[in-house]
């Protein structure tokens, strides 16, 4: 927990490009999970292709996670013991979330970024899809949350060091954005991202943070420890 802690306040010394940041990407959290929000627009274009979005997404999120996690707990309560331990203690397998948006959220947190750092986000988006023999991205035959959602086969494994947020704190880093030195919680990511925009927001379920400080940082991811450990609790024994 301390390490969590530590390395979630401790910035990154990125590498600054010198160039005109005229591009918006989006960061939204669930309170739990983190998702890189992509203008549809922005998006690489072969990518874009193979995905086929509706027409009317205007945006695109990514989420990475474990396979088992995604595709069998759509709701907190379906979340079993034996695919939480598997999760959070080995290194499973991963999959890409992708989720069609039609408009833009006033809840998302924005990093603004200049064409190579875009590029550099791009290229670690889709580096992220595992490919098939052809070399296009897998989707997973596995009904998603919605209509307006899916599930693709995805890169590295997944466990309680390697997690979702740690995958947009990396993306952050790709794109040499400053971010956490390591964050498996959302709330590392959003306080750094805050502090480079200047608009430190909340995860849409505690509401927005009044103070960018890290005091409010180390009690939002104390509560978020606690309440892991007590879902992990709670799943053994119910």
């Amino acid at each position: 927990m301390s390490m969590a802690v530590v390395l979630s306040v401790i910035s990154t010394n990125p590498r600054l490009p010198h160039c005109q940041k005229r591009h918006t990407i989006y960061i939204s959290s669930n309170g739990v999970h983190l998702d890189l929000i992509i203008p549809s627009e922005l998006l690489n274009k072969d990518l874009l292709q193979e995905l086929k979005p509706p027409y009317w997404a205007s945006h695109i999120a990514f989420g990475w996670g474990d396979k088992e996690f995604y595709i069998n707990t759509p709701q907190w309560e379906d979340l079993k013991p034996s695919i939480a331990f598997r999760a959070l203690f080995t290194n499973s397998q991963s999959a890409i979330h992708v989720v069609w948006i039609p408009s833009q959220q006033g809840n998302w947190s924005q990093v603004s970024l200049c064409d190579e750092q875009l590029l550099l986000l791009n290229q670690y988006i889709d580096s992220a899809f595992k490919k098939g023999a052809g070399g296009g991205i897998q989707e997973i035959n596995a009904a998603g949350y919605t209509d307006r959602d899916k599930f693709y086969l995805a890169n590295g494994s997944f466990n309680g060091i390697n997690t979702c947020n740690q995958w947009v704190n990396k993306a952050l880093k790709q794109a040499q954005v400053q971010t956490s030195v390591w964050s498996p919680f959302d709330k590392g990511v959003l306080y750094q991202v805050g502090k480079v925009e200047g608009q430190v927001r909340g995860s849409g379920v505690r509401g927005t943070w009044e103070q960018s400080t890290v005091f409010s940082l180390l009690s939002t991811l104390t509560a978020d420890w606690l309440q892991l450990h007590i879902l992990l609790i709670f799943t053994t024994f119910r």
